[in-house]
């Protein structure tokens, strides 16, 4: 009959050694409290059971200072667990921010990109090409491919033009802007794209050599303008050469629109060149008294 009180109490004692330690495992430190008290009775009965007496005093104060220490323990490394998570969720929250940030930024560049091709109007690769070495006519009209096209979007001065230098000299502006392209494609191949084809005169068309475009290139340089009429494709290239003083704005003209416009007013005039004081730019409206 001994034996089996003793082998009551031992298990009792397991069940409460048992339930304590999950409740000492648990968040609440009310419930930790209550599992070392549970702790230390199933020690006491296990004590019992294999002694069959009650502990000592230095009994008791061992088991309560093992409860304690084991409770500071799990609480500790429960919380240091719990800020390892925290921070291991922010640094996750942190990095997924960047992604987002670095996702509308690209869409944005994408958006800006998409705009800016819709922008120029047109898109030259969805017309029919010609290719070839070019004969330059004018600044922007060339002979090639048995066609002669015209430059979509520049209006660059024809070859008897004629315009003043910084110093106020006359120069043939519109022989110069020729010898300019003749220089700069030197016979090179390079790719037109007919944006109008007309049976008897002049094509309007788009030209490349490479990746350049030669009506940008020849505003660019200053030796053509932009015709807005067309397209405000050319317009930054136009500002760009103003401001650097190239080409036609190194001195005066008159835009080739309008030196158009006073031949036809004026077949038979003659250029009289003089000089002027001080160094000052030539006056064009001498040319025609």
């Amino acid at each position: 009959m001994l034996w089996v009180k003793r082998i009551v109490c031992g298990i009792i004692a397991l069940i409460l050694i048992f339930c304590s330690i999950k409740l000492i495992e648990d968040s609440v430190q009310a419930w930790q409290v209550f599992g070392c008290c549970l702790l230390i009775a199933g020690i006491t009965l296990a004590h019992i059971a294999i002694f069959q007496q009650l502990p000592k005093y230095n009994f008791w104060i061992t088991l309560i200072a093992i409860g304690l220490a084991f409770i500071l323990y799990s609480t500790n490394y429960k919380t240091s667990e719990k800020e390892a998570q925290i921070i291991e969720n922010r640094l996750n929250n942190e990095l997924q921010k960047s992604k987002n940030i670095e996702k509308n930024q690209t869409s944005k560049k994408e958006v800006k990109k998409k705009k800016k091709k819709v922008s120029t109007g047109f898109n030259p690769a969805a017309y029919p090409k010609i290719s070839g070495s070019a004969s330059v006519i004018h600044a922007n009209v060339f002979y090639i491919g048995g066609r002669y096209v015209r430059l979509y979007g520049v209006d660059a001065p024809d070859n008897d033009q004629i315009c003043s230098d910084v110093n106020g000299s006359s120069y043939n502006c519109g022989q110069e802007a020729v010898s300019w392209v003749r220089g700069w494609i030197d016979n090179n191949v390079i790719d037109c794209y007919l944006l109008k084809i007309e049976p008897n005169g002049q094509d309007l068309a788009t030209c490349v050599w490479g990746d350049y475009d030669i009506g940008a290139a020849l505003v660019g340089a200053g030796w053509a303008l932009a015709n807005t009429r067309e397209t405000d494709i050319y317009r930054p290239y136009e500002a760009k050469a103003k401001s650097e003083s190239s080409g036609l704005w190194q001195g005066t003209f008159y835009s080739p629109e309008d030196w158009r416009d006073i031949k036809r007013s004026r077949n038979d005039f003659t250029i009289k060149r003089t000089s002027t004081g001080g160094g000052s730019f030539f006056n064009f409206s001498s040319w025609f008294k």
